[in-house]
């Protein structure tokens, strides 16, 4: 399942199953989905899975959160008057472990499920409250990373063993570099901007590299961007904590290299999708970042010159060369990110 870039605010159509089933499904959600494979048949079923869903395990259903875009979400109520989540994915290899990996941490930095149906790829889980998510806050940028910093100490301190059911980084990563080199070979001789052709072959040659060579492994949540840490009054939660008050939602786990995770934390901050950081303004989020989790600061800046270029590539591919969040703005600040890993000693 690829990334989708669509923001538009979600407005709601209505699917009917049976004529007396009826489920609002966002425009967002649909946008993003309708044309992926199988996509206009999931969207189709939605009604179907939740109808099961609410079955299954017993819920009063609210109406879907606008925020997804690979998954419906909904607030519902258990029989017992408990506060839950439903959320279903659409079937795509990132979300395939999700209930695996919350399962894992059993609430260490994340979410808990409470409940999971395989064949509907349908997950029940606590609800959040108040449910703000990081990138909402607008918190001071070392609060934001020490929010962050402190989730992914949280979920590295659970021992999570390699192997099934979890994807490991060194073949993600290759096929990633692969589809990468493709790219560069194939897209960028027609690109319409400038591009660091150098920068791009050097993240092919890092994708293919760094997952070998780590010294601190384990179950990598995997999109740790802003908007997947949502703020939640936990009375449980320690002052050795150093995230009271937040957990992590929506991990694309893989296990492996730690330092794969803090890219879209570091990067993500405030105002980014319009202004380049300064080089040494990147490396002292990164250092920052290093003391909270114990990972090599020049390890987690090289991964984020990797990833940048990745990403940088798949909009290239898709013919988005301009905006921020397009080829060029991902380059610019991958180019921040390859003087800080600099300054870093990478």
């Amino acid at each position: 399942m690829q990334r989708q870039r669509t923001f538009a605010r979600a407005v709601p159509f209505r699917l009917h199953q049976n004529g007396n089933v009826s489920v609002t499904v966002p425009t967002g959600l649909r946008q993003a989905i309708v044309d992926e494979d199988g996509g206009p048949e999931w969207l189709e079923s939605i009604p179907a899975r939740v109808a099961r869903a609410v079955e299954r395990w017993s819920l009063v259903l609210g109406e879907p959160f606008e925020t997804g875009m690979v998954g419906w979400t909904a607030p519902a109520t258990t029989a017992a008057g408990e506060a839950v989540v439903v959320k279903l994915s659409y079937p795509h290899i990132e979300a395939r472990d999700e209930a695996a990996a919350l399962g894992a941490w059993h609430g260490a930095g994340a979410v808990e499920v409470l409940g999971a149906d395989a064949d509907d790829w349908a997950l029940l889980l606590r609800r959040l409250r108040p449910g703000t998510s990081l990138r909402a806050e607008q918190l001071p940028i070392v609060d934001h990373l020490t929010v962050g910093g402190g989730l992914m100490r949280r979920m590295a301190a659970v021992t999570v063993p390699a192997g099934e059911p979890f994807q490991d980084l060194v073949e993600v990563a290759d096929g990633l570099a692969g589809i990468a080199a493709e790219r560069v070979e194939r897209v960028l001789p027609a690109a319409p901007i400038v591009i660091d052709a150098g920068l791009c072959r050097h993240a092919v040659d890092l994708l293919r590299t760094l997952p070998r060579n780590a010294a601190h492994r384990g179950l990598a949540h995997g999109d740790l961007n802003p908007g997947n840490i949502l703020s939640h009054d936990d009375p449980t939660t320690g002052e050795e904590d150093m995230s009271p008050g937040w957990l992590a939602i929506d991990p694309k786990p893989v296990h492996g290299d730690l330092a794969w995770d803090p890219w879209p934390l570091l990067t993500q901050v405030g105002d980014w999708t319009v202004t380049v950081p300064a080089a040494t303004e990147l490396a002292d989020r990164t250092r920052l970042i290093a003391d909270i989790t114990g990972l090599d600061p020049a390890r987690i800046a090289s991964w984020c010159v990797a990833r940048g270029v990745e990403s940088a590539l798949w909009a290239a591919d898709r013919g988005w060369w301009t905006g921020f969040r397009g080829t060029d703005g991902d380059l610019a600040r991958t180019g921040a990110w390859a003087r800080a890993s600099n300054l870093l000693g990478a």
